[in-house]
C-alpha cells in the first residue's frame, strides 16, 4: 500500500536550451475568428503623383435640350472694323416712271452783258428798187383810195382804186388833144397821191 505524497520540492535551475527541433508540418487552418472592431481611420497618406490621361471614351448620346435661358443684357458696342472691299457694281435696273414735272423756280438773275461781237463784213449791194402802176380802177363816190402793191418790195407794182367824186355842174365842152389830156388827168392823180401821203414823191 502507497503511502502519502510528500511535499514538492524546490525547483532546479532551469537547463541550457537544447537545439531547435525541426519544423513540424502545418495543421490545419483553424475555424476563422469572429471579426473584430473596425479601427479608427488612419491620416490621410500624401497624394500620389498624377496617374497617365486615359483614353478619351465615346461620346454619349446627346442629352435632351435644356429650357432657353432668360436673354442677357446687351454688351457694349465693339469698335468699328475697317471697311471691306467694294463689291462689284451690280446691273442697272429698269428704269422707273418719269415723275411728276416740280414747280418752275424763281427766275435767276440777268448775266452780265457779253461783248460786243466783231462787225460782220459787209453784204453785196441790192439791185435797185422799181415802182411800176399796175391798174388803175374807179371806186364808188366817197370812199377811201387806195393803193396796193401787188407786186415786191424790190419790184412794186401799185394797183391804184380812185373814188369817183360827185357830179359836178354842167361845164362847157372845149375839144382838147387826147393825148394831152390823158398826161395832165394822170399827173393830176399823181399830185394827188403825193398830198395824201399815199405815194412818195
Amino acid at each position: 500500500m502507497t503511502g502519502a505524497t510528500g511535499a514538492t520540492g524546490a525547483t532546479g535551475a532551469t537547463g541550457a536550451a537544447g537545439a531547435t527541433g525541426a519544423t513540424g508540418a502545418t495543421g490545419a487552418a483553424g475555424a476563422a475568428g469572429a471579426t473584430g472592431a473596425t479601427g479608427a481611420t488612419g491620416p490621410t497618406g500624401p497624394t500620389g503623383p498624377t496617374g497617365p490621361t486615359g483614353a478619351t471614351g465615346a461620346t454619349g448620346p446627346a442629352g435632351t435640350a435644356g429650357a432657353t435661358g432668360a436673354t442677357g443684357a446687351t454688351g457694349a458696342a465693339g469698335a468699328a472694323g475697317a471697311d471691306g472691299a467694294t463689291g462689284p457694281t451690280g446691273p442697272t435696273g429698269a428704269t422707273g416712271a418719269s415723275g411728276a414735272t416740280g414747280a418752275a423756280g424763281a427766275a435767276g438773275a440777268t448775266g452780265a452783258t457779253g461783248a460786243t461781237g466783231a462787225t460782220g463784213a459787209t453784204g453785196p449791194t441790192g439791185a435797185a428798187a422799181t415802182i411800176t402802176v399796175g391798174t388803175v380802177t374807179a371806186g364808188a363816190a366817197g370812199t377811201n383810195p387806195t393803193v396796193t402793191n401787188t407786186g415786191t418790195n424790190e419790184a412794186a407794182v401799185f394797183d391804184f382804186v380812185i373814188p369817183r367824186g360827185d357830179t359836178g355842174a354842167a361845164g362847157t365842152f372845149t375839144p382838147a388833144s387826147p393825148v394831152a389830156d390823158a398826161v395832165t388827168q394822170f399827173n393830176a392823180l399823181l399830185a394827188s397821191l403825193r398830198a395824201a401821203g399815199i405815194l412818195s414823191t
